[in-house]
């Protein structure tokens, strides 16, 4: 053999394990890269998780304030209700109408000025009966409100910069109506 081809084979042999190098280090390098995109997919995954569980226990416990706090409203009206119903049931407390044009047959009161409109006071188990009915629409507005407090409480996305519902986060049927 002659030097310039021994001279040809060792380039060549050079340059084939410069090249066989250069694609074990590429593939190494591909499979390291792509073992840190796996483990980088893989975090950020548990971290959305973990910002997912924070988000849904923080309105979890919005909503477990909200219902404790209606229950609260609910058993306080209930009471006032119930106290304000034996009353008028059991002649304590009376519930009196204005009669327009008509003779009252007894006068609400004794010590009523002369200008005042004529007043007529009901049978106790009618009032308690009106009594009732009002209690139940006062029931319905109850409720009313507990679903919009839930609605806005859902609903309502944080910073959109826009809302349906009170400045107080509570929207309500009537003003005032607790």
């Amino acid at each position: 053999m002659s030097p310039a081809t021994i001279r040809g084979i060792a380039i060549l042999v050079a340059v084939a394990v410069i090249f066989g190098a250069g694609l074990l280090s590429g593939r190494a390098m591909v499979g390291r890269t792509f073992a840190e995109y796996r483990e980088d997919v893989a975090l950020d995954a548990l971290v959305d998780q973990a910002h997912f569980t924070v988000e849904q226990n923080k309105l979890n416990t919005k909503l477990a304030d909200l219902s404790q706090r209606h229950q609260q409203e609910k058993a306080r009206a209930e009471a006032a209700e119930s106290e304000l119903l034996a009353d008028v049931q059991s002649g304590a407390r009376g519930l009196s109408v204005i009669t327009n044009g008509c003779e009252a047959a007894t006068p609400a009161t004794t010590g009523s000025l002369d200008d005042a409109a004529p007043r007529t006071e009901l049978d106790p188990a009618h009032a308690g009966r009106i009594v009732t009915i009002t209690q139940d629409g006062d029931d319905g507005l109850r409720a009313l409100n507990a679903l919009q407090d839930y609605v806005c409480t859902v609903c309502q996305p944080e910073g959109a910069g826009w809302s349906f519902c009170g400045r107080d986060g509570r929207a309500r049927v009537l003003p005032g109506i607790e």
